[in-house]
């Protein structure tokens, strides 16, 4: 049973009746995998019901704790996917503490787990009777920037079903514990916005990176926003923790705004607030509307702007994109790369024919793009650990390509968030011939990284 690896995930969906004898079998397989999945830096790894029309409790069981295992071990997440309706409620009632997170299908799993997002303003219909539950994910994806249509009964889902048809994403017949003890950071636009829970207390000061928080206000960002649009209960303590960050804040020229509080504070406790330099709005798209707000904005954007070429900050950020590219190539295809060198240039074209690209853009604490240029025969080699056969044509290596520049980039966000460094990630873009990513990379200086992975060519290219 050899998994399939999508993105940065593997789904194991073996095709047998899941008795005690096919668990054990299957649990040593997982085991003997966790060194692959470690270094390919892996985020998820799914178990599939999609093929399997029988299963015994204690078996099931028994493969949940191999998952669980793996998790504690390998630092990811694991999940059950692609179970029927039959099959459902007899995994919620063997997790009744949801222990292990049931999804209907991989899709689902991945955008409630944060592993894909969907493009922004897209609609989401989420059917589910447990209230609570509900309330906390829809939540969840609505401070993601989804429009969430929350339905309690089956009739009202088939009829929405009827009237998004493919227009909508949707999410049924699912069982995890949203419960999360992190503060979600957005930053766009010179901007960082931390948005809140449903719940919060002075616990907050337990979740939130304050190391963080310091080092964007070194880095020059000058507007903070907390949103507490969903927030039902919102603790006084909390206030104080922010007018304390407000107070250092001041020493950058920076502002900290409150947007969608529902609750009034009395006459003291704005008092104080206004002397820290806290802002409330009603809503986060009147703080980003206000004249102050724009132009602390701009001030971050036009600092930016300036600094043309390389910065020290991303220039610092480099080893982890090489190292990153390496590990996964080299897991890959089994290859050992070399450095040939190094240099600040324009992106310099490579001697071979037979050369695919593949781009991604990244913007947070430090912004830029990596982009990598491979031979063709590294991109096969690595199709067959991805899909179990070698592609073939330039379609089916641009996706192969897709697949491990996702996976780059993911464990490149996972290591620098490990330094306390945010950035959010861009979908890659692929190129058939070094020539196309030439023509994006035309006008751009940065730092040019030239390997061999198997004595085949290996560019990888950091730019601001």
């Amino acid at each position: 049973m050899r998994p399939i690896i999508k993105q940065d995930v593997a789904i194991y969906a073996p095709e047998v009746n899941l008795d005690m004898k096919a668990a054990k079998e299957i649990c040593q397989i997982l085991i003997s995998n966790s060194a692959t999945i470690r270094s390919l830096a892996l985020k998820a790894v799914y178990f599939s019901f999609e093929n399997i029309k029988h299963f015994d409790e204690g078996a099931t069981i028994l493969i949940a704790k191999a998952l669980l295992a793996m998790q504690n071990k390998v630092s990811i997440a694991v999940a059950f996917v692609d179970y029927d309706d039959e099959q459902f409620p007899k995994l919620k009632a063997l997790f009744p503490n949801r222990s292990l997170p049931l999804f209907r299908t991989e899709n689902m799993a991945s955008i409630l787990l944060g592993l894909k997002s969907p493009p922004l303003n897209q609609t989401i219909v989420y059917y589910d009777k447990d209230a609570m539950v509900q309330t906390l994910i829809s939540q969840e994806l609505s401070s993601k920037g989804y429009d969430v249509v929350s339905i309690n009964t089956s009739d009202d889902f088939i009829a929405k079903r009827r009237q998004y048809l493919d227009k909508a994403i949707y999410i049924y017949d699912i069982y995890f514990d949203i419960t999360t003890n992190f503060i979600p950071v957005t930053i766009s636009g010179g901007i960082v916005t931390y948005t809140l829970y449903k719940k919060v207390d002075k616990n907050v000061s337990l979740f939130f990176n304050v190391q963080a928080h310091n080092s964007r206000l070194r880095e020059g960002y000058k507007v903070f926003i907390f949103d507490a649009s969903d927030t039902k209960e919102f603790n006084l303590g909390v206030l104080d923790f922010i007018m304390s960050l407000a107070l250092n804040n001041m020493r950058f020229e920076a502002c900290i705004a409150v947007c969608g509080l529902k609750m009034s504070l009395d006459n003291d406790k704005k008092d104080l607030c206004a002397r820290s330099n806290v802002l409330f709005f009603n809503s986060l798209e009147e703080c980003k509307k206000n004249p102050k707000i724009q132009e602390l904005a701009k001030v971050y954007q036009t600092t930016e702007q300036k600094r043309k070429g390389l910065t020290k900050h991303l220039v610092a950020q480099l080893p982890v994109f090489i190292n990153a590219a390496i590990e996964t190539l080299s897991s890959l295809t089994g290859g050992e790369a070399k450095r040939v060198d190094y240099k600040v240039t324009q992106y310099n074209q490579t001697s071979q024919s037979d050369v695919m690209g593949a781009m991604i853009q990244f913007e947070g604490d430090v912004s830029g793009l990596v982009a990598l240029c491979f031979s063709k025969a590294i991109v096969r080699e690595a199709s067959m650990m991805l899909l179990g056969e070698e592609s073939q044509s330039d379609d089916e290596l641009l996706d192969v390509i897709s697949e491990f520049t996702n996976i780059i980039a993911g464990r490149s966000k996972a290591v620098l968030a490990e330094h306390n460094v945010s950035i959010g990630i861009s979908l890659p873009k692929a190129y058939k011939s070094e020539e196309e990513i030439i023509k994006t990379l035309s006008s751009k200086q940065g730092v040019q990284v030239n390997l061999l992975l198997n004595d085949k060519p290996l560019v990888l290219f950091l730019a601001h």
